[in-house]
């Protein structure tokens, strides 16, 4: 499935930002680690070196699920990301 198919507007918009710092702020159940997840993927696969991203989340579980996430979209090239956590 292509990411533009599951995101809504607002959620594309922040995964496909230009390169930089992006702050994602929603409520409980908005598809903030969804966002996070596409948005490190995007910058990895469109030429940012993984050990250049850091992802912020609220939460341990939320961590914990975006590496998850990101290893299965990126396999290898995930390698290196620079720092994940809450």
């Amino acid at each position: 499935m292509e990411t533009s198919s599951r995101l809504n507007p607002q959620q594309l918009r922040a995964v496909t930002a230009p390169a930089g710092p992006v702050l994602v702020l929603a409520g409980p159940g908005s598809g903030k680690t969804a966002v996070l997840t596409e948005r490190v993927a995007h910058l990895v696969q469109h030429g940012t070196p993984a050990h250049r991203v850091m992802a912020v989340t609220f939460t341990n579980k939320a961590a914990r699920e975006m590496k998850l996430r990101i290893g299965r979209i990126l396999g290898e090239a995930s390698e290196g990301i620079a720092w994940m956590g809450t």
